[in-house]
């Protein structure tokens, strides 16, 4: 380590804008305010397929299907999601 090696780049400027540096996984304008991002992934796949079954939601989360029968009822009750003719409908925008 005994090399003297000249100093370059010693000053860095960074630009930045402070609201670009916050960073949230929920969207102001979410009504899901209190979602949690297990729960923002069960909506998404809903609407990405809404004839998914209970069972094909917990393979493609990677969660039990208890888990996901309970957060679709929790769901259902905090008005939502519903379930309409065996389709999964989305009431709420993420």
């Amino acid at each position: 380590m005994g090399y003297q090696n000249a100093l370059k780049n010693r000053f860095i400027h960074v630009d930045y804008k402070e609201q670009s540096a916050i960073q949230s996984a929920i969207e102001k304008d979410s009504k899901c305010n209190n979602c949690t991002l297990e729960e923002l992934a069960i909506l998404k796949e809903l609407l990405n397929n809404p004839s998914i079954t209970q069972k094909e939601l917990a393979g493609i989360i990677g969660k039990s299907e208890r888990t996901i029968k309970i957060r679709t009822v929790e769901k259902q009750k905090k008005g939502l999601i519903r379930r309409e003719n065996g389709r999964w409908e989305v009431v709420v925008t993420i």
